[in-house]
């Protein structure tokens, strides 16, 4: 650097310094912080706030930086168990890439590794495939993740960079540094490098300090930064670094004098001036006031999006632009002295009194009535007075009231008439507009914010006065309302009480319920303004309101169940974090943050004034009918149009002022059933949604709540073009898609992909998912969509087609692995959700640009394959039973992770042969073994924990059922139905081995059992089992129906069986004797006048006529049989 600086400079703070972006890595299992060793491994130690090599920053959006040694956290692979290391930081690396997730996990982007100690407390630390409460990382001495100290970037000053920010770690003279230094700068001023090395590249600047190279002038402080380039936003940004804001002028010698700071410099610069509330005027940041006006001829311009303001270096006048173009610009730091304390009147408020009066007078009588009342016309200071006054004097949006600001003595310069100077203002939009032809030299504030306009003095109109206040009054006691109970405030229809003492959200809400109230709720903006007018000036920093998205995710609602009327976001917010709405003091008077509901803090009980009736409930009125063309709300009496004419699209400004022009607004959309009406418009649209005051949150145009938060509202989808082709395919750029109007288990989806050529999708980029997304919603059939992102044997997720995954989407606290079992992803609300591969989704099947489908290719047979020692085969299956001896059995948990430890799972039934093998083999078992079916993640939705299809179910009578006990695991009953049961229930497994014997027949039970070719009427069957000593077979229960009946299948042959109705009059009997107690008929059957019964390949029995050709099933009982027989 090396530049004598010439100008006058306070003593450099850093800005850095006072709020520290560093901290320590804390784990809550272990209670110790993430230390480097001398070989860079790290380890947990115990926490060392004065130790830097436990000192951590975020060097970038996802790099962490440690201070002690001035390297990355990194890893050495992307593979589970990989160490945590340091290595030298390096922005392209995706091993030193990191991301939180839900708040306190800490993964390795696009990756489900996630940082866990070592099996050790003083092990090395390493990536995880798996969560648990070791996993939890939080900033040293808070409960909150390593997120909330995110990076921000340093705005540098000066130098030769433009202003472009810091980056850390930067190398100087070969030596890495991660924060400002002062080595090599003969003012000994911090600097920075904005290349990671300044050795070779030369790229510097001054790093922000509270006080730098600012110029005086009386008591504020201003600072010109010709020499950068920045947009609006990184500018006010730039300021608020240094403990300044961008540039207000609130006075003539002040203009004059920056104009003789700027008008040799050939550049244009940033000021605070803005529009972005879009039912306000133009203002100041921070509130100041907008008293003096100096645009430039034909300036504020017309144009919607130029709401941000400059200064010309050459005249020092003000023109309007877009926010998003760079230039130089101007910081101010304020007198930050206290105004005197106020007067007194009418009606008390921080010491000031106040009175409303509706008699009608010029500006000049108001005023000469207050001051013979021994006051003034009203003067306001700030958001609370303000606040104050719309809410606790009577005020009405009807009302016209004056006020003490004018500009009678100075053209175009404002001043209040009691002489107290302008701090704050509160313009309507497009005032004050000074008409030429008229004296427009006095402000009335109306309309139903109470905004500010300036009007022709000689009006006679209501008014609002501010005296002094009476000794006697300061030394009064406040006043108690009678109709609240003591210690709370009466306003309106309520009472309203401070808790001081510091809760958590839930705690709160039951002190206020305890109190025969409730957590206090918001019905307009006058109650926030009385509620603003109570707190603003307190010391706590929150106050706890009952608006929280926890009985709905994502959707904010009332605690007290009120209906949602209005909000008052403060800035970045609600954002995507679920959590409890607290009010905000201080500068952000009254706004709202959503806060962890676990924090502490104060709060806002609210209860009806003692003999308030509640009004009633307004009978239901059926609205007007909407216009033609024009779509009704189905929850609100609103309609909607969709203008979408080429000759009508607008940008979003443009579009706003056309909506209000017609008598409307943009639309704004408070459910999903809204949502749902707007999105079948087809077409590109926008709504009111925005976040244009930076100082604030999300808003709607039309001033109505936001209540939902989801970040990917549809904002357009004229950008992706694309066509139908002739099978129904849509082909968007190198690609074609299919859009599933049918919903299928995963593995079934991907078959039908595979029919048609085509696989189910990869998504590369955030572009092809928002198409994929917005034709969904607009033309398909809007269900939750699988992709082909699956989680694979190493337990990491791929692409099927085995394409690297660079890319991710997935929706907050996502992916989560409920139950362990959730291996497939489906595009959700336009993000990545995991979810078990056997539940019913749609799908979107993608493949490349083609005039047709290909042919698909033949699949190869799966190879057959053999099972270990003591496992059985089926169906290229393998199946073993567990559990054989009383101190093995386990819980349904349990017995899957056993399952999966031995690389396998709880078994699947996909069909009713693999369900009769298994009844074959648990006959001798007293109770059923555990299967994998259950309803853990999805009440009501049996699944199978593999992920596979539900084809198939056996329920026994009377189940599922879903009662208050809860019962979510399967079991296979002994008599092969499935039952459900608790977590809690055991179960004891065995089985009997079949054997086959040189005869040709296979044991099973007490019987043996031999399938006779070739086919043959029922009588010649019956002479060819007597002929091997055996009998046409009985089949007496689940278990020998199920044996029988796969060996009819591995021949594909019905055949006879052993039952009969010619030798019993008509009534069908086994030739056995045997009881017939067991039947399993099929549909329409015993048929009436025949007499034969074969089992058929589907497993039922039918009957048919006796002279019919098939196989034969004959039974060699045991002479120990305990069969029962007939008497």
């Amino acid at each position: 650097m090396g530049k004598v600086i010439s100008n006058e400079a306070l003593s450099p703070i850093l800005a850095f310094i006072t709020k520290p972006d560093t901290f320590l890595i804390h784990n809550e299992y272990l209670g110790h912080c993430l230390q480097p060793q001398i070989s860079l491994s790290i380890i947990p130690m115990s926490c060392n706030k004065d130790n830097d090599w436990q000192h951590f920053k975020w060097a970038s959006e996802d790099q962490i930086v440690n201070m002690g040694t001035k390297r990355c956290l990194a890893v050495t692979s992307r593979t589970s168990l990989a160490p945590l290391t340091l290595s030298p930081c390096n922005k392209t690396s995706e091993l030193q890439r990191w991301v939180c997730k839900n708040e306190t996990l800490l993964a390795l982007r696009d990756e489900n590794l996630f940082l866990q100690p070592g099996s050790g407390w003083k092990d090395n630390v390493i990536l995880s495939q798996t969560i648990s409460t070791k996993s939890v990382w939080t900033v040293y001495g808070t409960r909150n993740g390593l997120c909330s100290k995110g990076y921000e970037a340093l705005f540098t000053l000066e130098g030769n960079s433009f202003g472009a920010p810091c980056v850390f770690p930067f190398k100087y003279l070969g030596k890495w540094h991660a924060k400002c230094i002062r080595d090599g700068d003969t003012n000994a001023q911090l600097w920075c490098g904005t290349t990671a090395d300044v050795d070779e590249d030369s790229l510097t600047g001054y790093c922000p300090v509270d006080g730098k190279d600012f110029r005086r002038l009386h008591l504020n402080l201003y600072q010109i930064n010709p020499n950068s380039a920045l947009t609006w936003h990184q500018a006010r940004k730039s300021c608020q670094q240094q403990n300044a804001k961008l540039l207000s002028i609130k006075e003539l010698h002040e203009q004059t004098y920056l104009i003789g700071l700027t008008s040799h410099l050939d550049t244009d610069f940033w000021i605070g001036l803005n529009n972005f509330d879009v039912d306000s005027g133009w203002e100041w940041t921070g509130n100041q006031p907008f008293r003096y006006l100096n645009w430039a001829p034909g300036s504020p311009s017309p144009e919607s999006e130029k709401i941000c303001g400059l200064m010309q270096s050459n005249s020092g006048r003000w023109v309007n632009n877009k926010c998003d173009e760079k230039f130089g610009y101007i910081c101010k730091k304020d007198n930050s002295s206290v105004d005197v304390p106020c007067l007194d009147g009418w009606v008390a408020y921080a010491g000031h009194c106040y009175l409303l009066n509706r008699n009608l007078k010029t500006w000049k009588n108001a005023l000469l009535y207050c001051r013979k009342a021994g006051g003034d016309l009203i003067s306001m200071h700030n958001i609370e007075e303000y606040s104050f006054v719309i809410s606790q004097l009577g005020y009405n949006p009807t009302d016209l009231l004056w006020i003490g600001l004018n500009d009678q003595k100075t053209e175009m310069y404002f001043e209040w008439s009691d002489g107290t100077p302008v701090s704050f203002t509160k313009w309507q939009r497009g005032e004050p507009t000074h008409v030429t032809n008229v004296q427009e030299d006095c402000v009335i504030m109306s309309g139903e914010n109470g905004y500010w306009s300036d009007n022709f003095c000689d009006e006679e109109l209501g008014y609002i006065c501010k005296s002094k206040p009476l000794l006697s009054v300061l030394d009064e006691p406040e006043p108690v309302d009678p109709t609240c109970p003591k210690g709370w405030k009466r306003h309106g229809f309520y009472c309203y009480f401070i808790g001081e003492t510091t809760k958590t959200f839930s705690e709160a809400k039951t002190f206020c319920e305890a109190t025969k109230g409730f957590l206090t709720s918001v019905e307009d903006r006058y109650e926030q303004a009385y509620l603003t007018s109570l707190i603003g000036l307190r010391s706590e920093r929150y106050f706890w309101i009952g608006f929280s998205d926890v009985e709905q995710p994502g959707t904010f609602n009332w605690t007290n169940g009120e209906k949602s009327l209005f909000s008052h976001w403060n800035s970045e917010m609600p954002g995507q974090r679920p959590g409890c709405v607290a009010m905000r003091t201080g500068t952000a008077a009254g706004l709202w943050d959503v806060v962890d509901c676990k924090e502490k803090a104060a709060f806002l009980c609210k209860q009806w004034a003692e003999g308030v009736t509640p009004p009633p409930v307004p009978p239901v009125t059926v609205p007007p009918p909407c216009l033609d063309g024009w779509t009704p709300s189905p929850t609100r009496n609103v309609c909607f149009k969709n203008f979408n004419e080429k000759y009508l699209k607008k940008t979003w400004f443009e579009a706003r002022d056309f909506c209000r022009e017609i008598g409307g607004d943009l639309a704004s959309i408070h459910n999903e059933e809204e949502r749902r009406a707007v999105a079948g418009y087809g077409d590109d649209f926008w709504i009111g949604l925005n976040t244009l005051d930076p100082e604030k949150g999300l808003a709607w145009t039309d001033g109505s709540p936001v209540t939902m938060y989801s970040c990917n509202s549809l904002f357009s989808f004229a950008d992706y073009l694309f066509k139908t082709i002739e099978d129904g395919w849509i082909a968007y750029k190198s690609n074609e898609y299919y859009f599933s109007n049918i919903t299928v288990p995963a593995e079934k989806a991907q078959e039908i992909c595979r029919k048609h050529g085509g696989r189910l999708t990869v998504i590369e980029n955030d572009d092809e998912r928002r198409f994929l997304w917005k034709y969904n919603t607009f033309y398909g059939k809007q269900h939750d969509s699988y992709i082909g992102l699956i989680v694979g044997l190493d337990g990491k997720f791929a692409w099927l087609d085995r394409s690297p995954v660079t890319y991710t989407a997935w929706a907050p606290d996502e992916p989560n692995f409920t139950n362990d079992d959730e291996n497939c992803v489906v595009l959700y609300s336009g993000l990545w959700n995991d979810i078990n591969c056997g539940s019913l989704n749609g799908f979107i099947c993608e493949r490349h640009n083609r005039s047709a489908a290909l042919p698909v290719a033949p699949t190869s047979p799966e190879p057959l394959g053999g099972c270990a020692d003591g496992w059985l085969l089926f169906n290229n299956k393998c199946f073993q039973i567990f559990g054989l001896h009383e101190e093995d059995r386990k819980n349904w948990s349990d017995a899957r992770a056993d399952c999966k430890s031995r690389e396998g799972n709880l078994a699947t039934i996909p069909s009713k042969a693999v369900q009769a093998f298994l009844t074959v083999h648990i006959r001798s078992i007293p109770s059923g073994p555990w299967i994998g079916l259950n309803a853990i993640a999805s009440w009501g939705r049996f699944l199978w924990t593999d992920g596979s299809g539900v084809y198939y179910t056996n329920w026994d009578k009377r189940l599922p059922s879903f009662s208050v006990r809860h019962f979510y695991c399967v079991q296979s009953k002994q008599i092969t139905a499935f039952s459900t049961f608790s977590f809690a229930t055991d179960a004891i497994l065995s089985y009997s081995g079949t054997t086959i014997s040189a005869s040709g027949y296979t044991r099973y039970g007490n019987s043996s059992y031999s399938l006779v070719s070739p086919k043959m009427s029922w009588d010649e069957s019956r002479k060819r089992c007597k002929s091997e000593k055996s009998e046409l077979a009985s089949i007496v229960d689940p278990y020998v129906q199920s044996f029988l009946w796969l060996l009819v299948l591995k021949y594909n042959e019905p055949a006879w069986i052993g039952l009969t109705s010619n030798l019993t009059n008509e009534k069908y009997k086994w030739i056995s004797n045997r009881r017939l107690v067991y039947t399993n008929w099929a549909a329409e059957e015993p048929k009436e006048n025949i007499a034969c019964v074969y089992l058929d390949l589907d497993g039922h029995w039918k009957t048919g006529t006796c002279d019919e050709k098939y196989f034969s099933i004959c039974e060699q009982s045991s002479p120990f049989s305990i069969y029962a027989t007939t008497s």
